[in-house]
């Protein structure tokens, strides 16, 4: 356990590396605190060779830059910039999956559709010609050239439906949920402020 002291020398060295901001100072007074007792406890080591021990393990060579960090995510100005770039994230996405469902749905469609005239072609040629066998027909030639388009057709809509929800899906993952849970994440924070 250490002292009242030893907190204070730890509070002292952050103030030296130029933190300002005080809850990130009592949280890394916190963090650092518990390293050198667990270091103390472990190695049978006296303070300052533990405290020495936890800032290189627990401090990054650029420990102020946690600070300036922190500073540009919550200033006004970046988190109005956050926000609509969530925004346009949020809306790019909605499109996406849109444009996913209007091509999965096209595919769908132009493969039925295709089925269905094949079988309507069948049926009036059987119908203009009774005792002629369609399966030797030319018009069974030309007819497997227009389903087999259609199918290709149908493949490359399937494909586009596929990019575009694969897009749609990586835009929602990568600006709106982040934004999402940083904005909950600051107003739990505002309300433990308030509390």
């Amino acid at each position: 356990m250490i002292n009242a002291s030893q907190t204070q020398q730890i509070r002292s060295y952050l103030l030296q590396q130029g933190f300002t901001n005080p809850e990130l100072i009592d949280d890394l007074v916190d963090h650092l605190s518990c390293e050198v007792e667990l270091l103390i406890e472990e190695g049978r080591i006296d303070f300052t060779s533990a405290f020495s021990t936890a800032k290189e393990k627990v401090m990054p060579d650029y420990a102020i830059q946690i600070e300036n960090d922190l500073k540009f995510l919550t200033t006004k100005k970046y988190n109005t910039m956050i926000k609509k770039l969530a925004f346009i994230g949020g809306y790019a996405s909605v499109v996406c999956l849109c444009l996913s469902i209007l091509f999965f749905s096209q595919s769908l469609l132009g493969s039925k559709r295709s089925e269905l005239k094949m079988q309507a072609i069948q049926i009036e040629y059987n119908m203009n010609n009774p005792g002629a066998g369609f399966k030797d027909s030319e018009a069974r030639d030309e007819l497997n050239t227009f389903y087999l388009n259609q199918q290709i057709q149908s493949s490359k809509k399937f494909e586009l439906a596929e990019t575009f929800l694969i897009i749609s899906f990586i835009l929602f993952a990568s600006l709106y949920l982040p934004y999402q849970f940083y904005s909950k994440y600051q107003r739990s924070e505002e309300s433990l402020q308030q509390a």
